[in-house]
């Protein structure tokens, strides 16, 4: 089935597998996603969070319905094969959140954290908490070593910047790494811009922060109208694009293996 969506025509018939796989992408980055697809991200725009999402902007090239969250769960022939993966990589952890929300489904997300326990990797958590997580998950997920890196940004609304600031403190009241993982621009001077922009300076004051530049194109609506400022920066590694929004000079763009974040895992 063709649908229309802001991208233009795209098929529908596909859907992710609901199996768990460990890969690694162009990046470096170790994705043990237990949830692919976006549903409450995509259902708000078409084309993902912030107007620009890598992740459902691929899947479309792929044929995937990118607004419908599948869960990925663990099948006893792949689990070996994901085992294997994870315990080899030579980083210290595994991210889940690289191409959909593992709040979709939190049950599924703490079993897999559980079950890859013997990797010894540290499991790192993406998330803007579409769905909350339950008290005791957070507990299971503490008891694992998890780093949470709570997705915000100064686009995100007034009350989804609350409502992530509050799980942010929710989940270090648990002991856990919990880390403000901000989606940062160079703004304008529009009035959306300078909301934006002291939104931004807030989330960065938090005491752990990784600062993430929004990658996008000159097509999109708040860069062309000056709302957005971007760079072409060479080094810009991953995000389907070498125009990165930066409001410093100080953010890595490069692979994971030499950024000194490590996605907020304490070294």
């Amino acid at each position: 089935m063709t649908q229309i969506d802001a991208f233009g025509p795209r098929q529908t018939d596909r859907r992710y597998r609901p199996v768990l796989t460990a890969s690694v992408n162009r990046k470096g980055v170790l994705d043990v996603d237990t949830v692919k697809g976006c549903t409450a991200g995509t259902a708000r725009n078409p084309r993902g969070c912030y107007g620009d999402c890598y992740a459902a902007k691929t899947a479309r090239v792929y044929g995937i319905d990118f607004l419908t969250s599948v869960s990925r769960r663990p099948v006893p022939g792949f689990l070996r094969r994901v085992l294997n993966v994870v315990a080899a990589h030579p980083l210290g952890w595994y991210r889940i959140g690289v191409a959909g929300d593992p709040s979709h489904d939190w049950t599924n997300t703490v079993n897999v954290c559980e079950l890859l326990r013997c990797t010894r990797k540290t499991p790192v958590v993406v998330t803007k908490h579409w769905r909350i997580a339950q008290d005791d998950d957070l507990r299971r997920l503490a008891d694992v070593g998890t780093v949470f890196n709570t997705s915000t940004s100064g686009m995100d609304t007034d009350a989804e910047i609350k409502h992530r600031v509050g799980q942010l403190t929710r989940i270090a009241a648990f002991g856990m790494r919990s880390v403000c993982r901000v989606v940062t621009c160079r703004f304008g001077g529009s009035e959306w811009a300078r909301r934006c922009r002291e939104a931004q300076k807030y989330l960065l004051s938090f005491p752990l922060v990784i600062d993430t530049p929004f990658r996008t194109t000159s097509k999109h609506p708040h860069v062309a109208n000056g709302d957005i400022l971007l760079s072409k920066r060479s080094d810009s590694v991953g995000g389907g694009s070498r125009s990165v929004s930066l409001w410093s000079d100080t953010p890595y763009l490069g692979t994971c293996a030499d950024c000194p974040d490590q996605c907020g895992v304490a070294n």
